[in-house]
């Protein structure tokens, strides 16, 4: 690959690194910042006209560091918690809170990512990781008012940083013993009212118009989430999840709605959902989930410094849930 200009001479050996001996730590850090600098002119320039660029950028950041030039600095920091990261990235006024807006914009700039390259060659139908991320990230745009709303818990139509660290918590809860399987498990059994280990479409229909139902729902929640001062605050937020599964958005709930919305999950086509289709389709959801944490906490609080850049990749971190 040939590089030129500024790049070139990043690439090229204009910021060629010493030996870890030849730079006192002051030096090391000014020629850091030095290259630093260069490199977030060069982000500028070039964000708007092509990826590669600012992948070059962030790259040359990372290796130009004093972590890179001196052993005193060879373990990289521990990663921020998943809310803090998510903080400082939709926080792009950096007024200390997050409006709805700063998220649809945020949220805005990733579908981009996966939109096709002009003059790339088309489609991208091929691309099966870049499809699946986009489905991601569709319904996260679809039900990010409702999600903001439930960790919005002083209801003052903005996020802080203590509310967003809910998001934390949450991804903690997807972990091994962090409580969420035996959520699931329950929020199952609480809606199987004839114990037969699946979910028709009268149960949910049932279920979210059963006020003992979304009581017990909604007190199992609080449990594991507790997003508001006691249980009842967030039968809204319950009632509405079950409801989704008809369209959500004010549709109707009856039970050709809930029979479509139930497809998706229903693998075998009985007209049912197990226990084994519900784990089959939280292990994908959360493996997702946690791959885009990863890269969130990884890339998050470099590209919040630039005003919050498109992102993604991916890393497993062992995501498994069997019911």
């Amino acid at each position: 690959m040939i590089v030129s200009g500024k790049w070139g001479d990043i690439w090229g050996g204009k910021y060629q690194r010493p030996p870890s001996n030849a730079m006192s730590k002051k030096e090391v850090h000014l020629n850091w910042l030095v290259v630093s600098i260069d490199c977030a002119t060069e982000i500028t320039r070039c964000a708007s006209s092509s990826i590669l660029p600012l992948l070059l950028a962030v790259a040359a950041i990372i290796i130009s560091s004093p972590s890179v030039h001196s052993q005193q600095f060879q373990q990289p920091p521990p990663s921020q918690p998943l809310g803090d990261v998510l903080f400082q990235l939709l926080d792009k006024d950096k007024n200390q809170k997050v409006t709805l807006d700063e998220v649809n914009s945020q949220l805005h700039m990733l579908e981009m990512m996966f939109n096709p390259v002009e003059g790339g060659g088309g489609d991208d139908s091929g691309n099966d990781e870049a499809n699946e991320y986009k489905q991601l990230l569709s319904g996260v745009k679809s039900a990010a008012p409702t999600l903001f709303n439930l960790l919005d818990v002083n209801n003052n139509q903005s996020l802080s940083k203590s509310e967003l660290a809910h998001v934390t918590k949450f991804e903690k809860a997807l972990k091994k013993g962090g409580g969420m399987r035996e959520l699931l498990r329950d929020v199952f059994s609480i809606l199987d009212e004839n114990a037969d280990e699946l979910l028709s479409v009268e149960e949910i229909m049932d279920g979210s118009a059963n006020d003992q139902v979304i009581t017990k729902l909604s007190t199992r929640v609080h449990e594991l989430f507790p997003l508001r001062s006691d249980a009842d605050e967030l039968k809204d937020f319950v009632t509405s999840s079950i409801e989704s599964i008809a369209g959500g958005g004010g549709a109707v709930v009856d039970k050709e709605s809930v029979a479509k919305g139930m497809k998706w999950v229903d693998d075998d086509g009985d007209g049912h959902i197990s226990k084994k289709e519900v784990a089959k389709y939280y292990n994908l959801a959360g493996k997702k989930f946690m791959e885009i944490s990863k890269t969130i906490k990884q890339l998050g609080p470099m590209l919040a410094m630039f005003g919050g850049m498109d992102m993604n990749g991916g890393g497993g971190d062992g995501f498994k849930m069997d019911l």
